[in-house]
C-alpha cells in the first residue's frame, strides 16, 4: 500500500468520522433537548410521582449533556496527541480509541464528572420547580373560580 493511499483512507476516514460524530451530536443534542423540554412542561395535575419523574429526566439531561461535552473534550485534546511514527496509526485502532474514549467519558460523567451536570441541574431545576408551583397554584384557582360558580 502506497503512501498516497495510506493519507487518503486516513482522510476518508477522518471525515467519515467528523460527519458520524456530528449527526452523533445532533441526535444526543436532539435527544436532551427533548427530555429537558418534557422536564420543563408542567403536568395538568403535578403530584410527586410526576415531580420527581420531572426531576429524574432533568438530571438525566444534563448527565447526558456532561458526558457529550466530555467526550468531544477529550477527542480534542487526543488530537493533540502526535501521530506514533513507529507502528503507525490504523483505522482499527482509531476507532477503537474513540470507542473507549466515549466509553470513559460516559462512565466519568455518570460518578461525577467535573461537576458540570450538578451545575446545570442546580441553574435548571428551579425553573421547573416554578413553573409546578405555578400550575398548581393556577390549578388551584381554577378549583375555586369552579367552586364558587356551581354555589
Amino acid at each position: 500500500m502506497g503512501w498516497n493511499e495510506q493519507s487518503g483512507n486516513a482522510a476518508g476516514y477522518e471525515s467519515a468520522r467528523a460527519a458520524a460524530e456530528s449527526k452523533q451530536f445532533e441526535s444526543v443534542l436532539k435527544e436532551m433537548q427533548n427530555k429537558a423540554a418534557a422536564a420543563g412542561k408542567p403536568a395538568p395535575l403535578i403530584d410527586k410521582e410526576a415531580a420527581a419523574k420531572q426531576d429524574k429526566e432533568l438530571r438525566e439531561a444534563c448527565r447526558g449533556f456532561e458526558a457529550m461535552f466530555l467526550s468531544m473534550m477529550y477527542k480534542q485534546m487526543r488530537a493533540t496527541v502526535p501521530e506514533d511514527s513507529l507502528f503507525g496509526e490504523s483505522n482499527a485502532r482509531q476507532i477503537f480509541e474513540d470507542m473507549r474514549d466515549s466509553e470513559l467519558m460516559k462512565q466519568a460523567a455518570e460518578s461525577g464528572g467535573v461537576g458540570l451536570a450538578d451545575m446545570m441541574y442546580r441553574q435548571l431545576s428551579p425553573q421547573v420547580l416554578s413553573r409546578e408551583s405555578a400550575q398548581q397554584q393556577a390549578a388551584q384557582k381554577a378549583r375555586q373560580a369552579a367552586a364558587a360558580v356551581k354555589k
